[in-house]
């Protein structure tokens, strides 16, 4: 079963003015002069007073192709000569790059916003084009724009140095959002992949761990008694309750195979996944149902997918699982194709977005969400229960977080739950 989740948005407003500059950035996370990409020319020096933005004069190694290209590509030119549409692209790519420094430089960022936009639109997956229109929006005080730009530009930049200063810049943005532990990680990333001098200034006496640990606003499971309480729940326009009102026939309702999944939602032993359409957006949420001894159930929300358009789906897998007593959700969340980007020529586009996996853990006797972790794709974390804590090694980490009684395998609250 898949699913997709949408990406935490920051607060729009962003307090005060971050200072510009590309250039700075690369003096703060210690960015070493790079052979520039063969499509893109160097940046121009920019003043600057903080290391805000993102280092433009770093290069990035070539991006993965956009998920609906919509322009064509710009080919390395020892592959081949460039035909003359392309020279037309890349010419338009280079004068908008420049324009949109010079804008940024001047502050101007409506007037940088507009230019990055083409530099994007002839090269969609650029990675330092979206990071410098990132800062641009960040600037502009749009940080939902700033937001998925810079998720976007993580996707497609191959050079650590280059998505060490995007990490940073979005720890910027979360630090300005309010989000404390969401900026520590986005450091934390940051250094892990260039430490330098504003890496360990902002990780002062805080963990460099990658892993973001959230126990604060979680979303806990919800107990339902009877499977006809179950189907009034979470069934669609079609399985609406109606005349199923003995427990086999709200069962039957939500556990009959669907072309659409394949597969019975109940097929093999629980937890089940329950992924639910909804009117005419594809757009579903996953249930992940925990059956409770000796009746009733826990039920998750596991996830959003689609939405509008659902052309640009970030997909997650949903499972869930018992660890060490307790009730485990797991997801990961693919960013490909998970940041629409307009239309272009009538046509619409996607880019990626950031790849990420979430664990959360739930109280099986109250539903409470307890923890929930999230972490980038690739990293080498390992979470794990053990005697009543969550112990999170690896990828620069050395975490323990204490659950409480009922995380432990001995536990009589693990009883409670239904694996079978």
């Amino acid at each position: 079963m898949t699913t997709e989740v949408t990406g935490r948005r920051c607060a729009r407003h962003v307090e005060g003015r971050l200072a510009l500059g590309f250039i700075a950035a690369c003096v703060a996370a210690g960015c070493r002069d790079q052979p520039p990409r063969p499509t893109a020319e160097s940046a121009p020096p920019v003043a600057a007073s903080s290391p805000a933005a993102v280092a433009s004069a770093s290069s990035a190694a070539p991006p993965a192709p956009s998920a609906l290209p919509a322009s064509p590509a710009l080919p390395a030119p020892s592959a081949r000569p460039l035909t003359e549409k392309e020279k037309q692209a890349l010419a338009t790519y280079k004068a908008a790059l420049a324009r949109g420094r010079l804008a940024t430089k001047k502050q101007d960022f409506k007037a940088a916003i507009q230019a990055f936009s083409e530099a994007i639109a002839a090269d969609p997956s650029d990675a330092r084009a979206l990071a410098e229109r990132g800062f641009a929006h960040l600037t502009a005080g749009d940080s939902d724009a700033a937001d998925d730009d810079f998720d976007a530009a993580l996707a497609g930049a191959g050079d650590p140095e280059l998505r060490s200063q995007i990490w940073f810049n979005l720890g910027l943005l979360r630090d300005r959002a309010g989000d404390v532990e969401a900026a520590r990680v986005a450091y934390a990333n940051a250094h892990l992949l260039k430490p330098s001098a504003a890496t360990r200034g902002k990780l002062a006496g805080r963990s460099t761990c990658t892993v973001e640990v959230r126990k604060a606003d979680l979303e806990g499971a919800e107990l339902v008694k009877e499977w006809t309480e179950l189907l009034a729940r979470i069934g669609t326009a079609e399985e609406a309750p109606g005349e199923a009102t003995s427990e086999a026939a709200a069962r039957e309702r939500l556990c009959r195979p669907d072309s659409r999944w394949a597969d019975s939602p109940c097929a093999g032993d629980p937890p089940w996944v329950f992924p639910r359409d909804y009117m005419m957006y594809v757009h579903h949420t996953n249930h992940v149902v925990f059956p409770r001894k000796p009746d009733g159930f826990l039920v998750v929300n596991g996830g959003h997918s689609g939405g509008w358009p659902a052309h640009c789906h970030g997909i997650r897998s949903v499972s869930g699982s018992v660890e060490g007593g307790l009730l485990v959700v797991e997801s990961n969340f693919n960013g490909a194709g998970a940041v629409y980007d307009g239309e272009v020529d009538g046509e619409m586009r996607c880019r990626d977005g950031a790849s990420y996996r979430e664990r959360t853990f739930y109280d099986p006797r109250t539903g409470r969400a307890i923890v929930a972790l999230r972490w980038p794709a690739g990293s080498e974390a390992d979470v794990k229960v053990q005697g009543g804590e969550l112990v999170v090694s690896g990828g620069g980490c050395n975490e323990r977080v204490r659950l409480g009684a009922s995380a432990s395998p001995s536990a009589s609250a693990s009883a409670n739950v239904s694996t079978k």
